[in-house]
């Protein structure tokens, strides 16, 4: 592969400490209690207002969403990597791809003013290539429109890159995009998750299994 693409949340980064801190502050503002950690892990991969909804149901009424919305964010912003770190196993993973001289990079729908300071954060030893996130592209994922943009900016051809993520909507974004993409069983799956019919080219039970694939994938 020229290009190793990868979802940030999940995927890349564990980041559900943070993101949980800010959901448990965002409740305790408004006197409720917060849901469990590991119903929020189920949910990172579909966003915010997903995560907002373990508590408040569905947030049909566009004001309330967005109060609640700005307040998770104000408080997330600045405690964005607290406790947020690579993957286990993901630093010999970035590490082996520089040793080759194979570019990674990151697509997320998480907008550029949190991935970038985040990614930034984390002092890589190996920087990403390509950061496509949430606001920097005309569609967000599933849309194929930002691994497209990852894939212009870089002058990588479909078949020349791999998209890595662990839910249904970056399977979705990478075969639309023409790329090879594969499951990251280390993520924010949850029980109700079948990963085998997401149609990906192989699911991985972690960050390792990268350097040999595809022969190690399922």
């Amino acid at each position: 592969m020229r290009l190793w693409l990868f979802d940030l949340d999940g995927t890349l980064v564990d980041t559900l400490p943070d993101l949980y801190a800010a959901l448990a502050e965002v409740c305790r503002m408004h006197d409720r209690p917060p849901p469990g950690l590991e119903q929020t892990r189920w949910v990172v991969s579909h966003g915010l207002r997903a995560m907002l909804e373990l508590v408040w149901g569905p947030l049909s009424d566009p004001g309330s969403y967005g109060d609640l919305r700005q307040e998770f964010i104000s408080y997330y912003r600045a405690h964005l990597s607290d406790h947020s770190h690579l993957m286990p196993g993901m630093t010999e993973v970035l590490e082996e791809l520089s040793r080759r001289n194979q570019p990674w990079g990151v697509v997320t729908n998480k907008p550029a003013f949190l991935s970038h300071p985040l990614i930034d954060s984390l002092a890589l030893a190996t920087q990403p290539g390509v950061i496509v996130s949430g606001d920097t592209s005309s569609h967000a994922k599933p849309h194929p429109a930002p691994i497209l943009d990852a894939l212009s900016q870089t002058r990588a051809k479909p078949h020349e890159a791999v998209y890595i993520g662990d839910a249904e909507t970056d399977m979705t974004a990478g075969r639309a995009a023409g790329v090879a993409v594969l499951v990251a069983l280390w993520g924010y799956l949850a029980p109700t998750d079948h990963p085998e019919s997401w149609h990906a080219d192989g699911l991985l039970e972690n960050p390792s299994a990268l350097l040999t694939w595809p022969g190690d994938s399922t």
